[in-house]
């Protein structure tokens, strides 16, 4: 989302999804007093017990499935997809808010309004960016919102040494933070980087006097949202809405995000009556699981469209991917529909690269390049690589057109199925192909050392984003080295612009500059499909997820 928001752009290398879920709760252990003193009860009856218990509560509480365990919920401590999604803007807020346009999602990039910064102006050509704090903000403990707590939150992601990367680059044009009076202060930029706002509707704001001492606050989550966590047991996250809160209330009194790491035992919670929202339905049984009795007629359909996309990368600093006709071709050899359909189960849509409305460059979205292995082989004609002995592999210069490519190991010990559907469709066009299969680390070495020519990744960001990380020089996940003063270019014009709204044609401008000269292969964006209970209103997806405290519950369903 944001200049380097390599704070939120998460690179992974494509087709892992981490380990075996961990299925212990959260953070506390059984009390061995309890134990000790319980009396023993069949589990049928402990089951009863526990769903009236959920029924009694229903009218007042929405409860969203976790499948995947956060390490806490710290909202910058190495914050999980999960984390950011149960307590960012529900009990921890940002300064500025990033929404989707008024016509929706599929509408162009989002727009701006007031968080915890009331207002804001730019001025010193570009290089100062001054925030008047809500007067009437309050953490949790009562305490008054001040611009020391901003400074504070600020300085502590851009210090190294707090170990807060994933926000860090984000604020890199961040010179320095000046306090003003009480409620408002000057952001000094080396540049004009209009990244530094999309960056500030991304960072919760800490409270100073609880987590100065200790980053973790010893365990406390003290924000100013207007959700505070009231209790974390048996692996189910309780927020409850603040009375006292200063704005509009949520019209949602509570919302308990509850960890169940067998996705057959969600759906089954789901038909109870037990959950709302199922994020994500098991792959392999979609889309028979929405349309099962007890689901299709209490659910709908809900398509989270994440900015996260998987590619294929060329090396460009290494010879044959060092000319761009060569990673063209590459590009033309992949049938990106087929991917989709046959192996992402509908699961997927095809991508030409970053950018697409909603997606990690936010704007009209490029048509994917067709198939076409006529036009890939007058491409490598073109750059000298031909069969001339008819042998069935390329050469130039008496040298074979052999390509070392990083697949990440699978439990199998073979490619992904969607990797290797790329994979036969190059060797297909001649193309001598040495698989190098590994474990993440030692991918990631590989990638350091820039050992490859393909690399099969996966892109994991924030919508509307600064993609100066993927494909500037220099940039940090800029793998394969590409460099381009056309490329540069286009991301200094988007880097000067403040408002989403202007960004449209120079993101327009930045992606015919990636078609021509084919730093990565777009192959697919992830579309996982979720289930959305009814009774549920005021859904809007955005950024891969819902604004859970825009929700309601309408009582007649």
């Amino acid at each position: 989302m944001v200049a380097a928001l390599a704070a939120l752009a998460v690179l992974a290398i494509a087709g892992c999804d981490g380990g075996p879920p961990r299925v212990k709760p959260w953070r506390h252990a059984p009390d061995p007093v309890a134990i000790a003193d319980a009396v023993p009860r069949s589990a049928a009856l402990v089951q009863q017990e526990d769903d009236l218990a959920i029924r009694s509560r229903r009218g007042h509480t929405l409860r969203v499935h976790v499948d995947a365990e956060p390490r806490s919920l710290h909202p910058l401590l190495g914050p999980s997809q999960w984390t950011r999604r149960i307590v960012t803007h529900t009990v921890f807020e940002t300064l500025v808010r990033y929404l989707p346009p008024e016509g929706g999602a599929g509408a162009g990039p989002g727009r701006y309004v007031p968080g915890l910064a009331r207002s804001w102006r730019i001025q010193g050509g570009g290089t100062e960016l001054i925030l008047e704090l809500d007067p009437d903000a309050r953490f949790h403990d009562g305490r008054a919102l001040s611009s020391l707590d901003v400074q504070f939150t600020l300085d502590t992601i851009r210090d190294p040494g707090k170990r807060v990367d994933h926000l860090r680059a984000a604020l890199a044009s961040v010179t320095a933070v000046e306090l003003v009076t009480q409620k408002s202060l000057r952001i000094r930029l080396a540049r004009p980087d209009g990244w530094v706002l999309r960056a500030l509707a991304e960072i919760p704001i800490l409270s100073w006097a609880t987590y100065k001492d200790d980053l973790t606050g010893g365990g406390k989550l003290v924000g100013t949202g207007p959700y505070r966590v009231v209790s974390q047991p048996g692996g189910v996250v309780h927020l409850t809405r603040l009375a006292s809160w200063r704005g509009p209330l949520p019209a949602i009194a509570d919302l308990e995000l509850v960890y169940q790491p067998d996705a057959a035992a969600a759906l089954m919670a789901a038909k109870r009556g037990e959950l709302d929202l199922v994020p994500a339905l098991i792959p392999a049984h979609w889309p028979e699981q929405a349309s099962a009795p007890g689901l299709a007629a209490s659910f709908t359909a809900l398509e989270l469209r994440p900015p996260s996309f998987r590619y294929l990368l060329f090396a460009a600093h290494l010879p044959p991917t060092d000319d761009p006709r060569v990673r063209r071709a590459l590009s033309l050899l992949v049938d990106r529909t087929r991917l989709a359909q046959e192996v992402g189960d509908g699961l997927t849509r095809p991508i030409a690269g970053p950018i697409w409305p909603g997606g990690p460059g936010a704007g009209p979205a490029p048509p994917p390049p067709a198939l076409d292995p006529a036009a890939a082989g007058r491409l490598l004609d073109e750059a000298g690589w031909r069969d001339s002995d008819g042998d069935g592999v390329r050469e130039k210069d008496g040298q074979r057109l052999r390509l070392d490519v990083l697949v990440l190991e699978q439990e199998d010990g073979k490619p992904h199925p969607e990797q290797q559907r790329v994979l036969d469709g190059l060797r297909r066009a001649g193309l001598g192909l040495e698989v190098r299969v590994g474990t993440r680390a030692v991918l990631q070495n590989r990638l350091r050392d820039g050992e490859f020519h393909l690399a099969f990744l996966e892109w994991h960001g924030a919508v509307d984003s600064d993609l100066t990380p993927l494909v500037g020089t220099g940039g940090a996940h800029n793998y394969g080295r590409f460099s381009s003063r056309r490329v540069d270019r286009a991301l200094a014009d988007l880097r000067a612009v403040w408002e989403p709204a202007s960004r449209g044609p120079l993101m327009g401008e930045l992606a015919a500059a990636l078609a021509d000269e084919a730093p990565l292969a777009g192959l697919v964006a992830l579309a996982p499909q979720g289930l959305l209970h009814r009774r549920v209103t005021g859904a809007v997806v955005w950024d891969g997820w819902i604004d859970l405290r825009a929700l309601a519950l309408d009582p007649a369903r």
